[in-house]
């Protein structure tokens, strides 16, 4: 799902005092965000802890002052921490999201799940769980595809996103990277040739701003086609991923474009991986912070 490595979570014994921490300091996070966009958060990037207790880590991100969360199929993501999850319907996982005072409109599936076969059985599991947004995080194909393996994909999930659409739901494919190149051509402005602009939209992974893309540029490039950002920022220097405002993207220059692009009311999705050991939300309280302080 991502293209950087995962950093696992062990501080579990600071969990009570950083909890007291977010809860008293509530009140002073409150405010807006650019255009008044409600933050949400990816919960792969959370998802042991969301495992462990899914309740109390979800009232931790809200009393930083997130108001939504991008979740990952339970069945989908089994294997990668989000096992636990599965004892949960859709109704009761939306119930528990709704009572922490969250929203959850976007969804991450498993390429498997959204085939045209079992479109239906996502499309019924997104609707219970009041989902806007099915998101393709994966097309699970071998490294050195074709053109022509990728349009078996593309055709696949364009068939699959007429379904979606009918039932009033979108399909949105989220990339990992922009490469490779295929005769001459990035693999991803192929894709945007592939999949149907009527049927599906796009969640851009901010992160490819580690292959020298231009990420603003390629926003403005494509209007109207983009639905939702997975943000955070990269330094260079460090090689990996970190929180806004702490590496080489101008975040004036994209949220200005984002918003002109037609970038959704519920599109903005910070995404970072729990720190360890001892604060393992402080990236996700910075990029917050930073955000909601960010002068347009």
């Amino acid at each position: 799902m991502k293209t950087y490595s995962r950093r696992e979570f062990v501080g579990a014994g600071a969990m009570g005092t950083l909890a007291a921490m977010y809860f008293k300091s509530d009140i002073l996070l409150s405010g807006s965000t650019p255009f008044n966009w409600p933050l949400s958060f990816q919960s792969y990037g959370v998802r042991e802890m969301l495992g462990q207790d899914f309740d109390g880590t979800m009232k931790k991100l809200r009393s930083i002052g997130y108001k939504g969360i991008e979740m990952c199929s339970p069945k989908g993501y089994e294997k990668s921490g989000f096992g636990p999850l599965t004892a949960f319907s859709p109704e009761d996982l939306r119930k528990k999201i709704e009572d922490t005072d969250l929203f959850c409109k976007s969804c991450h599936f498993q390429y498997p799940e959204l085939k045209p076969d079992k479109i239906q059985e996502t499309i019924s599991f997104g609707k219970n769980l009041g989902l806007k947004d099915l998101v393709i995080s994966g097309a699970w194909i071998k490294k050195d595809a074709t053109i022509d393996d990728w349009k078996v994909v593309a055709d696949e999930m364009n068939k699959s996103a007429e379904q979606v659409k009918n039932a009033g739901l979108q399909m949105v494919y989220h990339n990992h990277s922009i490469g490779p190149e295929l005769n001459g051509e990035k693999l991803y402005d192929i894709l945007m040739r592939l999949y149907d602009p009527e049927l599906i939209k796009m969640q851009f992974q901010l992160a490819v701003v580690s292959e020298d893309v231009d990420v603003a540029g390629y926003i403005a490039k494509y209007p109207g086609r983009y639905i939702s950002l997975h943000i955070h920022d990269w330094d260079p220097v460090q090689k990996k991923v970190v929180p806004t405002g702490k590496g080489v993207i101008d975040w004036k220059k994209l949220l200005e474009t984002a918003k002109k692009s037609g970038i959704s009311d519920y599109g903005m999705i910070v995404e970072m991986e729990t720190k360890a050991p001892g604060d393992p939300l402080q990236d996700l309280v910075e990029c917050y912070n930073y955000l909601q302080n960010l002068k347009m």
